[in-house]
């Protein structure tokens, strides 16, 4: 899968997945404008940014989707998977049930984009977590997922630092794939990386 070629350098489509109440428009906000919103003033319907990357002396740019409540309806079409070359999927930390919900989200992206990465992102890190290492890192490891973090959009901690490993993961997997004749920048899957930061939760 190719990356577009604008002026702000490489555009990679990144896409939020996950249940409704984990925090995906929250997460969104907070990379967004550095804000904290809860998503219960948010307008319905897929909403989307541009988010700069530096990656080394690179310029990246992530192009981030966000769901804003439609998954509730069940209506997302396979055009908000089309193109994407990193998927994030949300589960919070104090609902067990959002990670294992999260199996839907694999089989669409599996179907609809297959080449994409996937990210495990665990937010709400600031409310005390009701799922177990062990649980996470089979889920992790079982849907063969680049990365799995934990955050906070409430605090903030972690949300920057996750945009900006996802943007070296991209770079790096597009380099390893480009070929001296086409200069293409085509993704594949990841080793596993797992990364926790100390600093706040995820709301």
């Amino acid at each position: 899968m190719a990356a577009l070629s604008v002026d702000k350098g490489p555009l990679f489509k990144v896409i939020l997945l996950g249940e409704a109440g984990v925090g995906k428009t929250a997460i969104f906000h907070r990379a967004k404008e550095n804000s904290f919103n809860d998503g219960r003033k948010s307008t319905v319907g897929i909403d989307s940014f541009s988010l700069y990357v530096k990656v080394g002396d690179q310029q990246v740019t992530l192009g981030v989707w966000d769901t804003a409540g439609v998954e509730r309806f069940r209506t997302i079409t396979n055009n908000y998977y089309r193109g994407s070359h990193a998927a994030i999927f949300v589960y919070s930390v104090d609902e067990p049930s959002s990670i294992h919900y999260l199996g839907h989200w694999i089989r669409d992206l599996e179907e609809f984009s297959p080449e994409a990465l996937k990210i495990l992102v665990g937010n709400k890190k600031d409310l005390e977590g009701q799922i177990s290492n062990e649980t996470i890192e089979l889920f992790n490891t079982g849907n063969e997922c680049g990365l799995s973090v934990l955050t906070s959009a409430k605090t903030g901690e972690g949300i920057q630092d996750t945009f900006d490993t996802i943007a070296e993961m991209l770079v790096q997997k597009a380099n390893q794939e480009q070929s001296p004749a086409s200069k293409s920048l085509d993704l594949e899957t990841p080793q596993p990386m797992v990364r926790q930061w100390k600093s706040g939760c995820c709301s």
